[in-house]
């Protein structure tokens, strides 16, 4: 696939897009490590399954739709990022359509996983998402490092 943005400028700014990606899912998985570490879950399911307490600031029905739209939320934007990135830059058009599938699919899993409150299905499909983001992350990042546009 050919790069549609070639100028330095832009090699700077995809750059600049899969760190803050990169930062904002480490932060999210930081965040439910630190949840995991104190004991304190804000789903039910979790605290019983992880042997911990549940913390809650609003009703449990209305709660748990707006904790599953926040995490879609969290992810979509760190995805879009780095997806728009990947096909600017010229990636390779069948590894788009992994990466692009897997996502999608584990993120549709996740969404049915917490709305049907299953722990660990939502776990697997979470963690399959936060990989191919980190995965995608690491390939615009050496696309763009070693300026291989068409080899990777």
């Amino acid at each position: 696939m050919e790069a549609i943005m070639v100028k330095p400028e832009a090699l700077v700014l995809v750059l600049v897009l899969v760190v803050e990606s990169l930062k904002a899912l480490l932060l999210g998985m930081f965040t439910a490590l630190k949840r995991g570490k104190m004991g304190k879950f804000i789903n039910k399911e979790d605290a019983e399954w992880l042997g911990g307490e549940v913390v809650s600031l609003d009703a449990p029905e209305p709660s748990r739709f707006f904790r599953a739209q926040r995490n879609a939320l969290e992810n979509l934007l760190p995805f879009s990022v780095l997806a728009c990135c990947f096909i600017l830059i010229g990636g390779n058009g069948l590894a788009a359509t992994v990466y692009f599938t897997a996502f999608s699919l584990s993120r549709l899993a996740h969404c049915y996983a917490y709305l049907t409150c299953k722990p660990m299905m939502r776990r697997n499909a979470y963690s399959i998402g936060w990989l191919v983001q980190i995965l995608l992350a690491l390939h615009v990042a050496t696309i763009v490092i070693l300026g291989h546009l068409t080899v990777i």
